[in-house]
């Protein structure tokens, strides 16, 4: 009896000292910084003051729970303003990949990372990235959703390469956070490192990919005294001028030139109020400045295409909006005039509502639409957390309101599931039309093992006006699954496993539409180097007919060499013709595409993109076995950064589509488009920026009056655009 009792209290002991030891390496007091940290302080040495010491990075990949490879040291502290970290990283200086480059432009870069969970939710965190240059980037984490680099906030940052690595700082101003009012701070703190030509990341605590959620890993640290923001206000003006002259060309019968000289001003404004909740302003806002999209295959496409919101208005806190299934899509609003956002926490409740005008509504661009939506979310717990959404959208002829509820729930390390459902309202004419939508996700995280199941039911007449729903009247099932082997022993490969996506989908009377099945293997090493390979295949009904398609896909990409980085996909898939010529029906043919991306980077100020884009669709038709169309679009992209402020960019966009008549309703023709931008970004909402640019058509202009014709060459300027845009930010 004695001896069981004496193994049990060693036992307990032995586990009281394994707890104790696990709490003393995620468990911190913050010691207060007699003077801001110094770079060079660091450059040499560490200073006697330093703040707190962390070591212990561990992978998160390849090796899930392996030391870090590279030597890594943070120092943590704060002082009245500022939370500091600075890091000091070990590495062969040859291995270290970094440029110097303008803000949140350093893919393919080494970094450091702080991640903080300043409402120690374990559901949200602001994140912070900075390369070996001191070239900052900035985001929000939240649970469940895909990481908001569009987020923006003052920080300063440096860093300086050294004979055995590198050296970088961050001091993050506490009134660009958001956190309770409390005597003693408790916030989540995660710190990582990423080695880009290892495919390594790191992090202390650390972060398991067996565990499903970043956040709730993370380490605990109190800041022992009260902390404010204090007073935060932001007017952020700016002036544009702008010349453009563009020829319309949608009636080639009667093209009119279009001339637009444009002077503006506008402001932007934020008033931070009680260190937890923000009201933005804008009024006026003007977009002109922003960089094309990048290039998408969207010819012969039966669903809509997603081109992602690049305005800054509806950046900031966009991620604050997001639901499961999209139902606020910004990029609905054509042209506001000003608009009013609102979002805040207040204990476990997060509230935010959004106000704005749209002067250019509806197909025509000419109606006028009101525009409101309001979002609230608790988290119940840690696990469990609740959200609403309402959004509504007014102009004269039509009127449409959603209504939705969602919910997120963590069973335990592994599984995370949520669920959605929605009611729209719309009344067009005096007709009133309602609709569903319901939508439920299952998703497993593990090291092996990933799995994704989606299910989502939206009827026809659910409102998609404000929403990103490419299809209605469908209920469809999506699955997503990979099985991983990780070679911990191997130098350069990594990983080994096998991929499958399925996806079914029927109409509301419980009619199949379509399907689809994609199986094949995956080969991961390091230097972001991959290799997959899929056999495809699937069935579609469209227009009466059913079609049965099959393929395959080969997916490569690589950036071994440091001054290069690779990207190819190609593959061949039976498609449907869904713009026939008149009198043609919608044959099923034989679809081929490529897309190829090369990044060269010669020197640490220069970098030269290319993207090609390449499909063809064949068909056997009126014309026998011919090729209905060939598309191809061709993107160079030349950047040269003088410094992390001060840069250039030229963009040359050439696309040309070849149709036939015979097969094809798409219109041939060619496009070139040129545009130089110089822009000096000193920080987020200062700035200023010139541009100019081009388009160029095979066209040109017969007769008098004037027709259009197409002829080969680019012979005819279509367009062309001068500007420039001031803006500064003022913090009081």
């Amino acid at each position: 009896m004695f001896k069981k009792t004496a193994m049990k209290t060693a036992i307990a002991f032995c586990l009281s000292l394994m707890i104790s030891a696990a709490f003393a390496q995620t468990d911190l007091t913050l010691p207060r910084a007699k003077t801001p940290p110094q770079l060079q302080d660091y450059v040499g040495g560490v200073p006697a003051d330093a703040g707190f010491v962390v070591r212990d990075f561990k992978q998160r990949t390849p090796g899930d729970g392996n030391p870090v490879s590279k030597a890594t040291t943070a120092y943590l502290s704060y002082d009245d303003t500022h939370f500091y970290a600075v890091f000091v990283a070990k590495e062969d200086p040859k291995n270290v990949r970094a440029r110097i480059a303008k803000r949140e432009d350093f893919v393919g870069d080494d970094f450091v990372i702080l991640e903080l969970d300043t409402f120690h939710d374990k559901r949200r965190a602001f994140s912070f990235f900075v390369n070996p240059y001191g070239v900052q980037m900035d985001s929000k984490r939240t649970e469940g959703l895909e990481l908001d680099k569009n987020f923006d906030t003052q920080w300063q940052s440096d860093g300086q390469l050294t004979d055995d690595g590198y050296v970088v700082s961050m001091a993050i101003p506490f009134k660009s956070l958001r956190f309770k009012s409390a005597d003693v701070q408790t916030w989540g703190v995660t710190v990582g490192r990423t080695i880009t030509h290892l495919g390594e990341e790191s992090f202390w605590p650390h972060i398991s990919k067996q565990v499903a959620g970043f956040v709730p890993q993370a380490a605990s640290m109190q800041i022992p005294e009260k902390l404010s923001a204090g007073r935060n206000v932001q007017v952020n003006p700016f002036v544009y001028l702008g010349n453009s002259r563009l020829l319309n060309t949608e009636n080639h019968a009667t093209p009119r030139w279009q001339q637009d000289n444009k002077v503006q001003a506008g402001l932007d404004a934020k008033w931070v109020v009680g260190d937890a909740s923000a009201i933005d302003l804008t009024i006026k806002p003007d977009f002109s400045e922003v960089e094309s999209d990048e290039p998408q295959i969207v010819i012969d496409k039966r669903y809509e295409v997603l081109f992602p919101e690049k305005r800054p208005f509806f950046l900031e806190n966009a991620g604050f909006f997001h639901t499961p299934t999209p139902l606020f899509f910004s990029r609905r609003i054509a042209q506001p005039q000003a608009g009013l956002r609102i979002t805040g926490r207040q204990d476990s409740w997060a509230y935010g509502g959004l106000f704005i005008d749209d002067h250019a509504a509806g197909e025509d661009g000419k109606a006028k639409a009101k525009i409101g939506m309001a979002r609230v979310q608790n988290d119940l717990t840690h696990d469990f957390g609740l959200g609403g959404l309402v959004t509504d959208r007014r102009t004269d002829q039509q009127t449409d309101t959603v209504v939705g509820l969602d919910a997120r729930f963590q069973l335990d390390d592994n599984w995370i599931f949520q669920a959605q459902m929605a009611r729209s309202q719309s009344e067009v004419d005096g007709h009133k039309l309602s609709g569903h939508l319901g939508y439920i996700e299952a998703k497993h995280q593990g090291k092996h093992l990933e799995y994704l199941a989606k299910y989502s039911d939206i009827s026809s007449a659910f409102s998609s006006n404000l929403a990103f729903l490419p299809r209605t009247d469908v209920k469809q099932l999506e699955q997503e699954g990979m099985y991983l082997w990780h070679l911990d022993d191997a130098e350069d490969l990594q990983r080994l496993g096998f991929i499958g996506n399925s996806t079914v989908s029927r109409d509301q009377s419980n009619q199949l539409q379509d399907w689809s099945l994609d199986v094949g293997v995956v080969a991961e090493g390091s230097r972001d180097s991959w290799l997959e390979v899929f056999s495809r295949h699937g069935y579609e009904k469209y227009a009466g007919q059913e079609y049965r398609k099959q393929g395959w896909l080969v997916s490569v990409g690589s950036s071994w060499l440091s001054w290069l980085s690779a990207m190819a996909e190609f593959g061949a898939m039976d498609s449907i013709n869904y713009t026939p010529a008149a009198g043609v029906s919608s044959l099923l043919g034989q679809g081929r595409s490529m897309d190829l991306t090369l990044t060269f980077m010669p020197h640490p100020q220069w970098r030269i993109e290319e993207k090609l884009l390449w499909n063809d669709l064949s068909v056997t038709g009126v014309a026998g076995n011919a090729t209905a169309y060939r598309n191809l679009m061709w993107r160079t992209k030349l950047s040269y950064q003088h410094n992390r402020f001060l840069g250039l960019r030229l963009i040359a966009d050439y696309h040309q589509l070849a149709s036939n008549p015979r097969l094809s309703s798409l219109e041939s023709g060619k496009q070139l488009n040129t545009d130089l931008q110089v822009s000096y970004l000193l920080s987020p909402g200062t700035s200023l920026i010139a541009g100019y640019g081009n388009r160029q058509e095979n066209l040109a202009l017969i007769g008098n009056p004037a027709y259009l014709q197409r002829t080969q060459d680019l012979s005819l300027r279509t367009g062309r655009r001068a500007f420039i845009k001031l803006n500064y930010l003022y913090q009081l």
